[in-house]
């Protein structure tokens, strides 16, 4: 149903049903008449679609009176399922106040969520240019937009940063003191807790704000993006940035008038963050739901930023990439990990086809790693006894390492054990990874191809986490060409050890290393499933067959965060019912 014309023209031509509730503008492009019976009209000027949601019954009588009055010169409505009721009878109807409440919060009707997006990117990256284009192409979904820094609107209200005009010490005043506020709070995801309550004061009422959408710039920490989706749960998504050194080296030279020295300087401690209370930066990127590449190309960006926007309101005919696929794969891989440490999963690929899985766990005899089995006597699905570390009761490598401090310290004179026991036990040390009973995942990869008899040569490796330094000499010598990552792991040499075989730049004749960007694993199945996700299902075409003509002024976000928890959804549920069972 559409409408071509003013607002002032809409509403006179809807003028018999007025009565039976309210106009509201919720931005320039978007109007709302909400009828007293929970019955919602929303019309886009810039498409003149008009599309409706609310109580179902109530949106039925209200789309039959506007599809009436539209369609008609006079101002009486001629209702098909009831002809000989009267247009006044058909008013007072749509005045009935509903007693279901909110029923559109559990029917998939409500269309004007809020949307949350956080971005992650390290210093340097012109995350201001990325927030802008969010912004321009969530005009086209009738989204209005609000910025928040966590410098300045959260860290500079909340803390106490040196202001100066110059860069570099405001950069470093701002990191300073987003670093104090963590450890005198004693909480990682204070900064989020400050971005949350910016937000609400934002609303000025206790209710949402419909259709509009509020962009953080930027997330430092792993406990700030869990805070985030504690709090606003599908409503949240986090964009992780990558751009390379150059670029953002040229930045902040350029653009933020920085020495070379400072320049290196603020990379080097962005990177480089020990501090428990201090940024993480690539450990939160990793958490990311989308990953975008930031190289240089404006069009390239917009391009990507479109398509992330389009797949999170629902447009039909978006599928993965094949790298997004088989990252996914690499991550499902490494579900089935039961690593004391972490989870890894890796696929190796050749001509855009899977030939194997890796993930890391303990191998068993004959080949492969250890599963679960039924057992044929207690019928239990359970690992064998003596098998996977669990079963064992110990990490092997830990044990070790351990044993080779404790054996240090011992040899130590005893007047010098106090003293430098924590030096030792703070040493590299305790990046040692040989002592480990677990096959890596990119190994099982490798050594599942070659238990196949088929050939690891000028395939692709896709893993969940860059590989370690005895991975990255196997990848090698097996032929890979190219190996996509998501996860960094700090503890890796391999870029060191290896510099003459490996590389990150896509243009070399080496192995080439690249982060992953698309579609992360966490968002992939909500995302792509058509009707499996925890969004509403999505229509490829109608019943006629033809392909569903989507548009971004009538789209609506997947995964809708309502405003009320699920107790108060059980109230709606249960009013519901009552109507239910009283017609009936």
């Amino acid at each position: 149903m559409r409408f071509d014309g003013s607002i002032e023209d809409l509403k006179k031509k809807l003028e018999p049903i007025t009565s039976a509730g309210e106009w509201y503008e919720i931005n320039e492009n978007q109007y709302q008449f909400k009828t007293r019976s929970n019955g919602i009209l929303n019309w886009f000027p810039a498409t003149g679609g008009i599309s409706f949601q609310g109580n179902a019954e109530s949106v039925k009588k209200l789309k039959s009176s506007v599809q009436s009055l539209l369609n008609s010169e006079t101002k009486k409505i001629q209702n098909i399922d009831s002809p000989t009721i009267s247009t006044e009878e058909f008013v007072s109807e749509l005045s009935i106040e509903d007693t279901t409440e909110k029923t559109y919060f559990i029917d998939n009707t409500y269309s004007d969520s809020e949307l949350i997006i956080g971005l992650v990117g390290t210093i340097g990256t012109d995350l201001p240019e990325v927030s802008k284009l969010i912004t321009d192409r969530l005009k086209a979904f009738n989204y209005k937009t609000q910025n928040i820094k966590i410098s300045t609107d959260i860290i500079a209200n909340i803390g106490t940063p040196t202001e100066s005009i110059n860069e570099f010490d405001r950069i470093s005043s701002y990191m300073e003191e987003g670093n104090r506020l963590r450890k005198e709070s004693r909480d990682n995801s204070i900064l989020a807790l400050g971005a949350a309550a910016r937000i609400s004061k934002l609303r000025e009422k206790p209710e949402p704000l419909r259709r509009n959408a509020f962009i953080i710039n930027s997330l430092k920490s792993p406990a700030e993006v869990q805070k985030l989706r504690k709090i606003y749960s599908d409503g949240f998504f986090l964009i992780g940035v990558h751009a390379d050194h150059t670029r953002r080296y040229e930045y902040l030279t350029k653009d933020k008038s920085l020495t070379s020295e400072q320049a290196s300087r603020l990379i080097d401690r962005d990177a480089d963050e020990r501090e428990i209370y201090g940024q993480h930066t690539s450990d939160t990127y990793h958490l990311s739901d989308f990953f975008i590449d930031y190289n240089g190309s404006s069009d390239s960006l917009k391009k990507q930023v479109w398509r992330i926007l389009d797949l999170l309101f629902g447009k039909p005919y978006i599928t993965p990439t094949f790298d997004e696929y088989a990252m996914f794969m690499a991550f499902s891989a490494s579900l089935r990990s039961a690593d004391l440490s972490r989870q890894v999963g890796a696929v190796l690929t050749r001509d855009r086809c899977i030939i194997s899985t890796g993930a890391n766990d303990v191998p068993k005899a004959h080949g492969g790693l250890y599963w679960p089995d039924t057992d044929p006597k207690t019928r239990e699905i359970a690992d064998i006894p003596d098998g996977r570390d669990y079963m064992r009761g110990e990490d092997s490598n830990a044990i070790q390492k351990k044993l080779i401090i404790e054996g240090i310290i011992d040899a130590l004179p005893e007047k010098y054990r106090e003293e430098l026991a924590p030096l030792i036990k703070s040493s590299k040390i305790k990046d040692i990874t040989e002592y480990g009973r677990v096959v890596h995942a990119e190994m099982e990869a490798l050594l599942s191809s070659a238990r196949s008899g088929v050939s690891t040569a000028e395939s692709d490796l896709y893993c969940t986490t860059f590989p370690c330094h005895n991975c990255a000499k196997h990848i090698v010598a097996a032929g890979i060409k190219r190996v996509v990552y998501v996860e960094p792991y700090p503890k890796s040499k391999a870029l060191q050890f290896h510099s003459d075989s490996i590389s990150l730049e896509k243009d070399s004749n080496n192995v080439i290393f690249e982060p992953f960007i698309g579609v992360g694993p966490r968002s992939f199945f909500n995302l792509f499933s058509t009707n499996l996700g925890s969004g509403y299902p999505v229509v490829r075409k109608t019943d006629q067959g033809e392909t569903i003509d989507w548009k971004e002024a009538d789209a609506k976000l997947r995964t809708q965060m309502l405003p009320c928890s699920y107790m108060d959804r059980e109230t709606i549920a249960a009013a519901l019912l009552s109507r239910y069972i009283e017609e009936i």
